[in-house]
């Protein structure tokens, strides 16, 4: 795969964990439950694709990160959309790395 069709994959799969924060009622979601949706759209991803995801959109103040053990060395994050993540969402903010969509 390209360099342009792996960037531009990478830059919609983060608008669609946005999008899925936003649906929820709490804005929140643990990353076992993004990497299963992402999945189920027909998207190539892997855990880390979403953990590296997820940090990108915590340093672009999108969302915060709740890291919870599990089990030992073994962590669930717990990703809250922020009103900035929404403005992401919807358009009235530019985050690099992040496509410009609309919700369906």
């Amino acid at each position: 795969m390209n360099s342009a069709v792996r960037r531009a994959l990478s830059e919609d799969r983060r608008w669609f964990i946005l999008d899925a924060l936003a649906q929820m009622e709490n804005r929140a979601l643990n990353d076992d439950i993004i990497l299963m949706s992402i999945r189920t759209m027909g998207r190539p991803a892997m855990a880390d694709d979403i953990r590296d995801d997820l940090e990108l959109l915590e340093r672009e103040q999108c969302v915060t990160l709740e890291r919870l053990p599990r089990s030992p060395g073994r962590y669930v994050w717990v990703a809250t959309l922020t009103a900035e993540g929404l403005q992401v969402r919807d358009n009235t903010r530019s985050v690099p790395g992040v496509a410009s969509r609309r919700p369906l």
